[in-house]
């Protein structure tokens, strides 16, 4: 359906809400604000969509698509608005409504954290997760993913104990090959912040002997693994690993200034641009920035 027409829909859908307003019922007024919320969303009219959602939950408190409305609201508020002030309010406003129904609210909680942990709130993200993981029941997927995202707070709060612990669990009880080796990269990422370059170079390596692991994290996982020969002194190993995705690495500049300044750094250029939360693919887009935060990497 063409954008002209979905527009012309849903004038006349706003029309016919108009025109039945007086006489309708709260049912029938309740479902054609929903029919409006849904064309207008689909066509990319999203502040409408936005207006006849919130008339949708205020007309039918016990609506039954009341998880869309505010999951919508949710996306429209956070995703093209800008607001994620509003998103918050909202996933706290709808979370206390779902609180009695774990598998509807189980998304909202955890939506909530990922907003609360863009916002840098950590401790409240943490606590969110927490209920996730206590809600997830015997869901091994929900439960991974709310330990994942844990760690990886705790491991910005600089608890790294805690942070090898979730993360070590989460890799046994993943699924599938991709999970268990991203996981995997977010438990070398976090030996690496305490200088634990044994284990970071084990763990790494066992990532590139994955078949199934994604090739963009094993590219990751060979600039982390250069990083590591860098801190013991190991620059020929460093070099060769670097070389080895001159060609494949998204920001070759990334590569090329790491060659000339190889053994000249007191921090870590594969650290340098991870921010808490941020995925292999992420890292690869940000390679490079200079707005970071730099550590140490020297090992004891």
């Amino acid at each position: 359906m063409t954008r002209a027409r979905i527009a012309a829909l849903v004038c006349v859908l706003l029309l016919a809400a108009l025109g039945a307003a007086c006489g309708r019922s709260a049912d029938q007024g309740s479902e054609v604000d929903l029919n409006i919320a849904r064309e207008a969303y689909s066509g990319g009219y999203f502040l409408e969509a936005e207006t006849a959602y919130e008339r949708y939950l205020q007309a039918d408190p016990q609506g039954r698509h009341r998880l869309e409305a505010w999951t919508r609201l949710v996306d429209i508020c956070s995703g093209v608005k800008g607001d994620p002030d509003k998103a918050v309010a909202l996933l706290e406003t709808a979370t206390l409504e779902f609180s009695a129904r774990p598998r509807e609210n189980w998304p909202l909680l955890f939506r909530l954290g990922e907003l609360y942990e863009q916002r840098g709130q950590r401790k409240k993200a943490l606590d969110v997760w927490g209920r996730c993981l206590d809600t997830a029941g015997d869901d091994a997927v929900k439960i991974v993913q709310a330990q994942t995202r844990m760690a990886i707070a705790d491991r910005a709060l600089g608890k790294t104990d805690l942070a090898v612990e979730l993360l070590t669990r989460s890799i046994g009880q993943a699924g599938d090959d991709a999970t268990k080796s991203r996981i995997m990269y977010e438990l070398a990422q976090t030996y690496s912040l305490t200088w634990n370059w044994g284990k970071t170079r084990e763990i790494l390596n066992s990532i590139l002997a994955m078949n199934k692991a994604p090739q963009d994290l094993k590219i990751m996982s060979v600039f982390l693994l250069a990083d590591a020969y860098e801190a013991e002194r190991n620059l020929p190993k460093a070099r060769e690993l670097l070389l080895s995705i001159k060609d494949s690495y998204p920001n070759p500049e990334v590569i090329i200034n790491r060659l000339a300044n190889l053994g000249q750094h007191n921090e870590s250029p594969a650290m340098s641009h991870l921010q808490p939360g941020d995925s292999p693919a992420s890292d690869m887009a940000n390679a490079g920035s200079s707005h970071v935060k730099l550590r140490r990497v020297h090992a004891k």
